[in-house]
């Protein structure tokens, strides 16, 4: 695979970032970890049976959603390069996943075994670290923060703040995923859009 050595260092660097992790610990980790090739659209997770796996992002763009019973998505998340995603309720209690994970265009991950993950987590004290750093920075800081933003952020506020965070991202998906993860119309998008002058 092209880069295969690269995206290694980066996803070792990405756990770092976190916690030490030693490359000791990592030999440890690499037999619950499969790099893999995903084309746009395949979905690495559905709705219908219980989640196994965490994907690390080494190149691409995923998308999280729910799926109604009428046919319409709601995108929970987008996660691009050097992020995780995961149908988390799923992984925590062993049920039906209601969420898909779908790759918005071709992606490299790495697919993270999760029995094997939670194993290191219980007996590693370096993936333990790991695990509560992860949980702090992305479960708490930064789920408080969005919280917070839907209450207080009107739908223009919110859609600027996207950007900051993803920078170029207008240039790799649509304005529809765009629309359905800030919670708004493609038309309300529109709207703002033309109003802060952008896409002219």
């Amino acid at each position: 695979m092209e880069n295969e050595t690269k995206f290694w260092e980066q996803f070792y660097e990405v756990l770092n970032r976190y916690a030490p992790i030693s490359h000791k610990d990592f030999v440890l980790f690499r037999p619950y970890l499969k790099l893999k090739n995903v084309a746009k659209g395949d979905l690495l997770q559905d709705n219908y049976t219980p989640a196994s796996a965490i994907y690390f992002i080494c190149k691409g763009l995923l998308r999280t959603y729910y799926l109604h019973e009428n046919g319409t998505t709601y995108n929970k998340n987008l996660f691009m390069e050097n992020y995780f995603s995961a149908s988390v309720v799923s992984l925590l209690k062993g049920e039906n996943s209601y969420l898909c994970i779908e790759a918005l265009e071709p992606s490299t991950v790495i697919e993270i075994d999760y029995k094997g993950y939670r194993h290191l987590i219980d007996t590693q004290e370096a993936f333990k670290n790991f695990y509560i750093g992860y949980l702090e920075q992305n479960w708490i800081i930064e789920k408080e923060k969005n919280e917070i933003s839907l209450i207080i952020d009107n739908a223009t506020t919110r859609y600027q703040n996207f950007i900051d965070k993803y920078p170029q991202i207008e240039t790799r998906i649509s304005q529809y995923h765009i629309a359905t993860h800030l919670g708004i119309t493609p038309t309300q998008l529109s709207r703002i859009r033309k109003n802060l002058n952008i896409g002219k």
